[in-house]
């Protein structure tokens, strides 16, 4: 079965919605402070990105502070995303370890929770009503960047998301 990403998009509106947050960037700390989700950043440039366990009911995101700070903003909204989206049991998968060998994982080829939990991520720190407000300025890639604090790859995605679904409506 493949990836919702439209109900994962749905999905991160909802949040947005359900903890009042209008402008960006998106206030993760108010999102897991509402979820209940504790989080630990972790400092060791060697580990990974982040993780999301489960101890005692209880959700808890570890985030490696090693990292970029953009890169740490879409691993904890992407965690975020299997919690929100209520993915359970997940088949284990570890992007870094798929660079350290050297295999260049295209989205389509990760498991459908990973990609419903980018898909998550991607509408909750670029939603799309937000590229919409700033549609003037979407071509300045930098600037956008650093407006929604995420990495250029992230929007130059996204925006292209936003554009062929504008082309889809009319």
């Amino acid at each position: 079965m493949g990836a919702n990403y439209k109900f994962a998009y749905e999905k991160a509106r909802q949040v947005l919605k359900k903890h009042k947050i209008t402008e960006v960037p998106t206030d993760l700390q108010n999102i897991c402070k509402g979820l209940g989700v504790e989080y630990v950043e972790l400092d060791d440039p060697n580990e990974l990105d982040g993780a999301l366990l489960e101890m005692n009911g209880m959700h808890v995101a570890m985030l490696n502070r090693a990292k970029s700070f953009v890169r740490g903003r879409f691993t904890l909204a992407h965690e975020l995303g299997h919690i929100c989206l209520e993915h359970g049991k997940r088949d284990f998968y570890d992007p870094e370890m798929a660079r350290e060998l050297g295999e260049d994982v295209p989205e389509n080829k990760k498991p459908a929770k990973e990609q419903e939990a980018d898909a998550f991520a991607s509408e909750l720190l670029m939603p799309t009503d937000q590229l919409k407000k700033y549609q003037s300025e979407l071509k300045n890639l930098d600037k956008m960047a650093e407006k929604f604090q995420v990495s250029k790859q992230a929007m130059s995605i996204a925006i292209n998301r936003y554009y062929s679904s504008a082309k889809n409506f009319k």
